[in-house]
């Protein structure tokens, strides 16, 4: 009786771990079934036009045939061997080779899935020529439905033709991170829109106040310095000035609580999951002296974002307060073209009020009227931005960002814009995002006449 205990619970156990770790055993890289030398052998992922990212032809795997996409997406695509842990080939390879528990690996007589998703290589492969071999990340997103339609980040290469990588090249340093959704970077200015949201929801008269802006003013002992002197302004100009002093004394106003209550909420320090692609969490000081307060406010401090936090949070800001959460698999179906499953991730959240975000949306208008310009911009999309140059300690250059979105709901789409040490956020970041922008809004004008036609 002992024997067929041990024996039932043998079978028991074993049965569980079949049903919860079947998928872990199948993606074994000895399993010759799934892997030739350590690559993976089966599936496809396509991007939003049916173009193929990334295919099985007679048991070997074949990117794009433009290097450029190839290059773009091999973060979020993956390269063959799989060293980024955050990519789709990673993530879902027991989508991609095929796998379920009812039928094993033989469910269909075509060997693995294909995985449909949100990308469009166009948009992908201008954003990587704008970066220019520099280190940073582009995203952008249709804040009313989701979809991803961008996910680059630098350094990167070409996954058909692998480099040599040697310690201590500066060139292919971090290759591995996708600097778009696993890392984080002091956002500078950027970080004001999230100050301004806090500030509108919690001091009843920010929209009355004035500032007095001479250069700088001294707090706990400490300096807060702006990069120029805008003597008297209002909120909405202080947002348009990217003024630290003004900011210092709002974030002040808001408290320690309130600070740490919308980083929170907004998104920017919580952990957010793409399709079931974990992405990293911000860090936002929760205490300190007023003097800490004031340059966290302001996007400096111990500060640190990511750019998908940042792209997640303009959507919202976009849509009037509603959140609409980022997608990247549109679909997935069987080699034979047979539904799987559907993996859109439609869930809406309120997360502003819809008074606040519209406040804050107008502020960014504003802001890019009156301050940038609107010239430097795609006509029509009626831009709503903000730049950020994000100071670091000792000689390291600023990161470079611009963060903003479309008003214009033809095109509903959110950016964010990081170039890592790139200097200033204004003449760095800003061209590459509107740029980017304009590619967008061809293909959308273009779809538009292909139906009309």
């Amino acid at each position: 009786m002992l024997i067929i205990i041990c024996l039932l619970g043998g079978i028991g156990y074993f049965t569980y771990r079949f049903f919860t770790e079947g998928p872990k055993w199948v993606n074994f890289t000895a399993n010759r079934h799934v892997y030739n030398n350590g690559v993976i052998i089966d599936g496809a992922i396509y991007d939003r036009d049916g173009n193929a990212l990334l295919d099985t032809v007679d048991g070997k795997r074949k990117y794009s045939d433009n290097e450029n996409v190839r290059c773009a997406t091999m973060h979020i695509i993956g390269d063959k061997k799989s060293n980024v842990a955050t990519s789709i080939q990673k993530v879902y390879a027991d989508r991609l080779v095929g796998f379920n528990i009812i039928t094993g690996m033989f469910s269909t007589t075509v060997a693995g899935n294909k995985i449909h998703t949100t990308l469009d290589s166009d948009v992908c492969a201008a954003a990587y020529e704008l970066l220019k071999g520099k280190k940073g990340a582009v995203c952008v997103f249709n804040y009313k439905t989701g979809e991803v339609i961008c996910l680059v980040s630098t350094p990167t290469y070409d996954p058909e033709n692998p480099p040599v990588i040697k310690d201590g090249d500066d060139r292919y340093d971090g290759v591995f991170i996708n600097r778009a959704i696993s890392s984080r970077f002091t956002p500078g200015s950027v970080y004001k829109t999230v100050t301004a949201a806090a500030a509108l929801d919690c001091v009843p008269d920010i929209e009355q106040q004035q500032f007095n802006c001479l250069h700088e003013f001294v707090v706990n002992g400490q300096k807060v310095v702006c990069s120029g002197t805008h003597n008297k302004e209002d909120f909405r100009n202080a947002l348009k000035n990217s003024c630290n002093c003004a900011f210092g004394e709002i974030s002040m106003q808001i408290g320690w609580e309130n600070t740490a209550e919308y980083a929170r909420k907004l998104g920017i320090i919580t952990n957010h999951s793409l399709s079931g692609i974990p992405t990293v969490r911000g860090k936002i000081a929760s205490s300190g002296g007023l003097n800490e307060l004031a340059w966290t406010g302001v996007g400096q401090n111990t500060d640190e974002v990511s750019p998908y936090a940042m792209m997640r949070y303009m959507g919202i800001v976009a849509n009037g307060g509603l959140c609409v959460e980022p997608y990247i698999i549109e679909k997935i179906t069987t080699g034979s073209g047979i539904p799987l499953n559907f993996d859109k991730q439609n869930d809406t959240t309120r997360v502003l009020s819809q008074s606040t975000a519209n406040k804050l949306r107008e502020m960014m208008r504003y802001t890019v009227q009156n301050g940038y310009g609107d010239k430097g911009f795609p006509q029509g999309m009626e831009f709503c931005a903000k730049t950020g140059t994000a100071e670091l300690d000792g000689k390291k250059r600023s990161h470079a960002w611009f963060v903003g979105f479309s008003s214009n709901e033809k095109y509903p789409y959110a950016f964010s814009v990081m170039v890592q040490n790139g200097g200033s956020g204004r003449s760095v970041a800003g061209p590459i995002a509107s740029k980017v922008m304009a590619v967008v809004k061809n293909k959308v004008d273009n779809a538009e006449l292909l139906t009309q036609n």
